[in-house]
């Protein structure tokens, strides 16, 4: 009889996350969906502008709940920011999947966490489709829909620079 159970669990081990995701505050984000990894970065941006008392709003349907059809994710100082979140790859790089030029947004801001750190930047759409933010890659052959893009920590900023660069962002972004 072909043990399943332990054929699978090797090869899960195997492909394991990389050992510096053993350790750290936040290795817990490597255990969620892709999904849900947008979600708390998402959570985390809107708790952190209502910490430092930042304007912020989410999109809003006609019945006023949050509406997750919206072509942005948060308002910051009223710009539409498409967010991405990431974790820190084996090549210390982090990987924003599925930008896309096509949606209406301003700006993007990315957050890339690492299993003790967290690190942002912002570009505006503009920056994107002119690849002042850095080069894209299609996520699919022969398609033009969805692309990553990819930074490494010393293309962002450490989160604690937030306040101070959204505010000088927003300013020059008028």
């Amino acid at each position: 009889m072909v043990d399943y159970r332990g054929l699978f669990k090797s090869i899960v081990d195997k492909h394991k996350n990389d050992q510096k995701w053993d350790n750290g505050d936040f290795v817990g984000i490597k255990s969620i969906s892709n999904t849900k990894v947008g979600t708390v970065g998402q959570e985390f941006i809107e708790g952190l502008c209502a910490y430092l008392n930042l304007p912020y709003e989410y999109p809003k349907n006609a019945q006023g709940d949050r509406s997750t059809q919206s072509p942005w994710d948060l308002k910051i100082f009223d710009i539409a920011f498409e967010l991405k979140t990431a974790t820190e790859d084996t090549s210390s790089k982090f990987q924003f999947n599925h930008i896309r030029y096509h949606r209406n947004y301003d700006a993007a801001l990315c957050l890339g966490v690492s299993p003790d750190e967290l690190y942002f930047n912002l570009w505006s759409k503009a920056d994107i489709v002119t690849g002042k933010a850095g080069k894209l890659v299609s996520m699919e052959k022969s398609a033009n829909a969805s692309y990553k893009l990819t930074k490494s920590k010393t293309d962002l900023h450490p989160i604690n620079d937030f306040e101070r660069l959204i505010k000088e962002f927003s300013n020059s972004f008028k």
